[in-house]
């Protein structure tokens, strides 16, 4: 083969990479972020105080890429939209801001304190259903856990739906985030209304 042929089989090859260059999309990344009530809890801090031990999420959204259910039993996963951290330790620190925020001073313990340390009560939530659908509406179905040193345990579940706007990235992440703050209060209120030490039925 000439040199000629050669210069354009390359000049054919760079244009095809700079055309697949122009044609991927942009990935987007996003955040969920904590929702602050209009008026803040009243109350005395309980001891010890609450520390969001784990969150457990489904296989199939522990993953960067946005989930969507689509009709029937399928799930659109959204290469080009992306979470910027993994969701669960985001549902983690956005959980522990939003009970921050609707309980007393000094009742929850920071996201990012060491696990070892003063005495803690520990928040363990099992997330079973939490994602969007083609029409923006946000499901989230858990269940949780409160463990006090040497008293009984309190349990509680939630069932919870958000509408977003749209159906887009950014909408459904913020009706996501609106979700979690729904699951904060409601966890917040049985905390509140009942003493520590009886256990939840």
């Amino acid at each position: 083969m000439s040199a000629k042929a050669y210069q354009g089989l390359a000049a054919i090859a760079g244009v095809c990479l700079v055309t697949a260059c122009q044609s991927t999309p942009a990935t987007h990344y996003y955040t969920l972020a904590e929702i602050v009530p209009t008026a803040a809890a009243a109350g005395a801090a309980a001891a010890p105080p609450i520390r969001v031990e784990r969150i457990t999420i489904p296989g199939e959204l522990d993953r960067l890429d946005l989930v969507r259910h689509d009709s029937g039993n399928r799930l659109q996963i959204a290469t080009f939209e992306r979470w910027a951290a993994p969701l669960d330790a985001m549902i983690r620190t956005v959980v522990t801001a939003d009970l921050a925020a609707r309980l007393a001073v000094g009742s929850v313990a920071g996201a990012n304190e060491p696990a070892v340390g003063e005495p803690r009560r520990q928040l363990y939530i099992d997330i079973r259903e939490f994602a969007g659908d083609e029409r923006g509406a946000v499901k989230l179905r858990a269940t949780w856990l409160l463990q006090t040193p040497n008293k009984a345990s309190e349990r509680g579940s939630a069932d919870i739906t958000a509408q977003a706007s749209a159906a887009s990235a950014d909408t459904l992440a913020s009706a996501m985030s609106r979700a979690l703050a729904d699951l904060s209060a409601q966890i917040a209120a049985t905390i509140t209304a009942q003493p520590a030490g009886e256990k939840s039925e």
